[in-house]
Order: structure tokens, then sequence, then C-alpha cells
């Protein structure tokens, strides 16, 4: 059994009621509102078809262009920027790996979901027989999603089932990249990845440390050297480019509350670190227009 909330969006329903934990919206073309970063327990399979929208995914920003697929586990902060005026088409899946994984032998399953464990947050750009393959098989699921087939579930779940493998294999070089990276690296990665989750709280070296396992002044050396830079001038960095997100995409909010979404306990310290790091005051820098780095 199927429903569809609007133009173009299935979800799926077991016999008892119940909605599984799938989601697909293909070419859907309505307008995005309010602007607002979301997360989300399921992973998501974003296509962009047409328009002019740039994707904000963590400290991540992404230009994107037709033929753009990304590849998002969901729980990172993320929101579309549209332009206005202009179209927005896009095909979305959501799903609970543990439901289009069911049954799977382990190997299977950890194949299928490690560019999303693995890769976290990832663009790739579809030409070619790869586009026209992708597109095809997003046609072909909303076809199925639309019918009256009464295995329409068992059907669905395989059909995404299959664009994971072909997902997987067109990721394998990224992943194999990924896996090779140093201990150290490692390191640093995790430290970034707690970093991304927990920006918006006090943060500490020595809490930071203990999230990575390693004492503060080893933290402190081995980020410099893999980076370039100190943790907290990249937990600044962090939060003043999330200050810059909110000032843009959220008017309504005040400079004392973008402060304080961002991670800062002191409004006169955010002033300050933000006219240092941007050359221009929060005031400023909301009223000028100038594009997000």
């Amino acid at each position: 059994m199927t429903s569809s909330s609007d133009s173009g969006r299935i979800s799926l329903f077991d016999p008892m009621g119940q909605q599984e934990p799938f989601d697909f919206g293909y070419h859907v073309d309505s307008p995005m509102t309010g602007g607002q970063f979301h997360s989300h327990s399921l992973y998501e399979i974003y296509y962009f078809h047409e328009g002019r929208c740039t994707y904000l995914i963590g400290d991540s920003i992404f230009v994107l262009k037709p033929g753009d697929l990304l590849l998002m586990n969901g729980l990172t902060l993320h929101c579309p920027k549209v332009e206005p005026g202009t179209p927005y088409i896009r095909s979305i899946i959501h799903f609970d790996p543990a439901w289009v994984c069911r049954d799977m032998p382990e190997s299977v399953r950890s194949a299928l979901l490690e560019p999303f464990a693995s890769l976290l947050n990832y663009r790739m750009t579809l030409e070619g027989a790869r586009k026209a393959e992708f597109e095809s098989m997003l046609a072909g699921m909303h076809r199925l999603g639309l019918s009256k087939n009464r295995f329409v579930r068992e059907r669905m779940a395989l059909r995404l089932q299959e664009m994971m493998y072909m997902i997987s294999d067109w990721c394998q070089g990224a992943v194999q990249d990924q896996e090779a990276v140093s201990d150290k690296e490692r390191h640093v990665q995790h430290v970034i990845s707690f970093v991304e989750q927990n920006y918006m709280y006090d943060l500490t070296l020595d809490q930071i440390a203990r999230e990575a396992h390693v004492t503060k002044h080893y933290l402190s050396s081995l980020f410099k050297e893999i980076t370039g830079t100190s943790v907290f001038k990249y937990v600044y960095n962090r939060r003043i480019n999330q200050a810059k997100i909110l000032l843009r995409l959220n008017p309504d909010l005040s400079i004392t509350e973008v402060s304080q979404a961002a991670g800062f306990k002191h409004l006169a310290h955010f002033s300050r670190m933000f006219k240092e790091m941007v050359g221009a005051t929060p005031e400023h820098y909301r009223k000028s227009g100038v594009d997000i780095h």
C-alpha cells in the first residue's frame, strides 16, 4: 500500500497501517519554506535535477549542479539554500538502514552502508551513462510506488537495495582512500566529527582530548601537524562559519541569538571574533549580502 502526501512523494505502509522507515520524493518541485537547518536519524540519498541551490551540510557548502548526488547520514545539520525565483527540482530518498538491509549477511550490509558510514556526507557528480542509469532507476521506483502491485513494499526494498549496490560500486575508490588514512589522521577526523556535533556547547581541550583518547598535549601537537592550525582555532572557525550561515538564512534571529546558537557565551567575544575572522561586523555582514565562503 502506498500514500502520496504531495505530487511525486511516496511513503510505504505495512499491512497494519504503520509507516515504514522509507520515504521517496520524485522530481519534487515544491518551494522550500523557512530555510531551517534540520537533522534526522534516517540515511538520505539526494539527487539534484534542476535549479540553483547551495546545500549546507555541517560546515561544508556545496554549490549544486544538475546531476549531483548527495549521500547523507542525516544526523548532521543540513539545509538547502535555494535562489529565489529559480526552480528547485530534486529527488530524495530517506530510509532506515536497518530496514533496507534486514536479513542481509553482515558482509553485504557493510558494503551497502559503507559509503554513508565512512564518507559521512559525500557528493558525486553523475554524467553520461551513470547519470542516465540513475535517473532511469529513480523513474522506475516512482512508477512502482504509484502502482497497485500487492508486492510493492517488497519490490521497492529490492529497488533501493539495487540502487545502493550501484552507489557502493561508484564510491569504492573514495571509501578505499578513506580507509587508507593514517592513525594520526583518524584521530584528527574523530576530533573534527566531535566538534561538528558539539561546537554549540562549551568545549575544553581536556574534554576533546578525552573524547579522542589522547592527552591534551599530544592532541594539540597532532592536530597542528595534520591541519596546520590549533584545535581551538578550528573550533572558532566552525562557530563563525555557523554564524555566517545563520545570519544569511535566518534574518529574524537577533545578533545575540546567532551568537548563542553558534556557541558563544558572550556577545562581545562573538562580535570581536567575527570582525577579526570575517573582516566585517555581524550586522554589516548580514546587510551586505556577501556570499558565504
